[in-house]
Formats: structure tokens, C-alpha cells, sequence
């Protein structure tokens, strides 16, 4: 019924990224629906909780929309496994990730996720990843989604795009996986060779 969605990250009675949000939402629906979406987020969520970490799940379609709001507790990804995804295209955030949960199924021992298309790293099950290479902060220049988080960092130059390879991944001292959910600190970067 609502085959699309937006996760934002409410805190302590605040709402972060939400203009991303939205500019997604315009995106999706010129994409796909072929007009300016009907909603503003601002007017539409509700208030968030006073206290606490919680997933804000705007699901919609092109003519209804619902809300869930869920507690929220971030998953600590130590590992990731290289995983090959063939021509798979998530341009838009469905609710239906079948094709990712087939790949996340093939981590093995891993935590999670580094998926592969064309040669080149795109992205972990749920997350953006950002490589550090002991002065800057990367992140795949073709992902196979475009998250808030990203494009807030890219918008700040905190971090760069960079076509990267399995094999550059020797270039690299550590990785962070980043999403809406979960902002970037660099403090808790992850050694790279958790990616196997």
C-alpha cells in the first residue's frame, strides 16, 4: 500500500536533516509520479518525542501517506562482506528491499554489507560507507542510493566522492557507515580490514 518511505531521525524532540528529506521527497515524486509532491514534512509529521532516539517513518504513495514512530538503537558494524549485486538499481527508498535482503543474506560471519556494482563500491544494506585514508574522509561517487546524510556531508565538504575499487580499499585506514540514523563522527571509525 505505501511502497515508498523516508526514515528521519528524530532526538530529543528535534527533527534532523529534514530539508534533505524533503528535497528527496520532491525528487521521487518528479521521478516517478511526473509532479511536485503534495506534502511539506514540517506540517505533516508529529511532534516528536521530548526524550529519546526515534525512526520517523513517513510511508507514502502518490496519493496517501501514514507515520510510525519507533524507538531507535543504532547496530554496531564491526565487518563487512564484499558482495557482488549485478545491474540491482535503488534509486528511490522502497519499502521493498527484497533484491538488498538476498545480498545481506550472503555476509557470511560479517555484520553486514558492502555491496558491489560495476566493480566499484556502492554501499552497505541499510547505510552509506565513508573511507578514510588518513587525512580525508571518501565516499563512493556512485552509490546505490543517495542519502541525507551524504549529501549533508557532501554539501559541507566533509567528505569527497571517489570511484573506489575493492582493490583501492588498501588505500584506505578505516570506514564508517552513515545514514540518516546515524551521523557521521569520526571518532568512530571502523579499521578497513573488517571488509573482507
Amino acid at each position: 500500500m505505501y511502497p515508498l518511505v523516508e526514515s528521519i531521525k528524530a532526538e530529543n524532540g528535534q527533527f534532523f536533516l529534514l530539508d534533505y528529506h524533503q528535497e528527496r521527497l520532491e525528487r521521487t515524486f518528479h521521478g516517478l509520479f511526473q509532479r511536485s509532491c503534495p506534502w511539506q514534512l514540517k506540517d505533516m509529521l508529529p511532534v516528536p518525542p521530548s526524550k529519546g532516539l526515534f525512526k520517523t517513518r513517513f510511508l507514502y504513495n502518490d496519493l496517501a501517506y501514514t507515520v510510525e514512530v519507533l524507538p531507535y538503537t543504532s547496530r554496531e558494524i564491526k565487518s563487512l562482506k564484499l558482495v557482488d549485486i549485478g545491474e540491482y538499481t535503488y534509486a528511490h527508498k522502497w519499502t521493498n528491499r527484497s533484491e538488498i535482503d538476498t545480498a545481506f543474506a550472503q555476509r557470511g560471519n560479517c555484520d553486514d554489507i558492502l555491496m558491489v556494482k560495476n566493480g566499484l563500491l556502492t554501499d552497505a544494506s541499510y547505510a552509506n560507507i565513508v573511507l578514510f585514508d588518513g587525512t580525508h574522509w571518501f565516499t563512493p561517487a556512485v552509490p546505490l542510493f543517495e542519502g541525507v546524510q551524504r549529501a549533508f556531508l557532501l554539501e559541507h565538504k566533509t567528505i569527497q566522492t571517489a570511484s573506489i575499487s575493492s582493490n583501492d580499499l588498501t588505500n584506505f585506514k578505516a570506514f564508517q557507515l552513515i545514514n540518516a540514523m546515524n551521523p557521521f563522527e569520526a571518532k568512530k571509525r571502523v579499521a578497513v580490514e573488517g571488509i573482507v
